[in-house]
């Protein structure tokens, strides 16, 4: 009998997150990564991780490339992991087209903030889709160099937009499995989505825009107070677009969001604040600018939501302008 073909993964915009999951995933697949500003490092050296959880090591993919038309001769995938930023400055959708191909290849998106999965199902209406929130504290603080924080864990669903993709996400879920990956099935991802944003859309925008780590926040009062703001505004969106209460257990959750980061993610430095320390563009619409826009559809007035949204967005309008001088 014929040995069996190894299950290959493309790995689009392997950075921190990319290169942790994508060392994971290849403990039983042929993976490829595609990498940008550290595309020599990586080709050279491989990933250098420091993990208080899955150890420390270097990580060598089957094959670096610096563009997904590049990978096609590695192909065809299985799999398509999507690292990237979730950024306005281009479309996912179109980077990954190369690759995809029609009912075959399954789509994953490891990727922050809230609906952006619609323009996948829009464009590759006919492959399998799979949604995953990761909650990783994780960094490249040199090309090709990683540090992770010791919590992980990936809450993993399908899009209810997607074609069925049930069977192609029970085989993620074992491959990531298999790597050592803390999964957690989740029957509602559009949900799961809207609650990261409770984090995601307070601390990291507070600390990129006020330069403090979480800890420093933490230990602010005005700044806590200010994540704390956010947070409540962000939940009311929810529960007027879930139609899920939120609202009456918010002290709770708030209380609970702020012990868990300082327990677990004490000293983080938020990927948006990393990007905007880089004068890079910040993840702001998928993180902010959805929850606001829910918001106002509804009816809600959120006044602290709508100026950190205006005050990141400001900065990502003056990078990109410095950057086309």
């Amino acid at each position: 009998m014929a040995d069996q073909q190894p299950v290959r993964v493309l790995t689009v915009g392997t950075g921190a997150v990319g290169a942790i999951y994508s060392w994971r995933l290849a403990q039983t697949c042929h993976v490829t990564t595609v990498c940008r500003s550290n595309y020599d490092a990586v080709s050279q050296n491989g990933f250098e991780i420091e993990s208080p959880k899955f150890g420390n090591g270097v990580f060598r993919p089957h094959h670096v490339v610096r563009t997904v038309s590049d990978a096609k001769e590695f192909g065809p995938f299985d799999f398509i992991v999507v690292t990237l930023k979730a950024l306005d400055v281009y479309k996912t959708a179109d980077i990954i087209s190369p690759a995809v191909v029609e009912g075959k290849t399954t789509i994953v998106l490891i990727q922050n903030g809230y609906d952006i999965e619609p323009p996948i199902v829009e464009r590759f209406p006919k492959n399998p889709l799979i949604s995953i929130v990761a909650y990783i504290g994780t960094s490249q603080v040199a090309a090709g160099k990683i540090k992770m924080k010791a919590i992980e864990r990936l809450q993993v669903g399908t899009h209810p937009a997607s074609v069925d993709s049930t069977v192609s996400c029970e085989k993620f879920k074992e491959l990531l499995t298999k790597g050592g990956v803390l999964v957690e099935p989740v029957d509602n991802i559009v949900q799961v989505r809207f609650e990261k944003l409770f984090w995601n859309g307070s601390f990291s925008p507070v600390c990129a825009v006020l330069g403090l780590n979480t800890t420093e926040v933490i230990e602010n009062e005005m700044a806590v107070n200010l994540v704390k703001r956010l947070m409540r505004e962000i939940m009311a969106a929810a529960e007027k677009e879930l139609g899920i209460s939120y609202v009456a257990e918010a002290n709770d959750r708030i209380d609970g969001l702020i012990e868990g980061t300082a327990q677990g993610a004490a000293h983080y430095k938020p990927s948006m604040q990393l990007d905007l320390e880089r004068k890079q563009p910040m993840e702001v619409e998928v993180i902010l600018g959805t929850a606001l826009k829910s918001a106002k559809k509804n009816g809600l007035d959120v006044p602290t939501l709508q100026a950190m949204h205006d005050l990141c967005k400001s900065f990502n309008i003056h990078h990109t302008k410095k950057a086309q001088l």
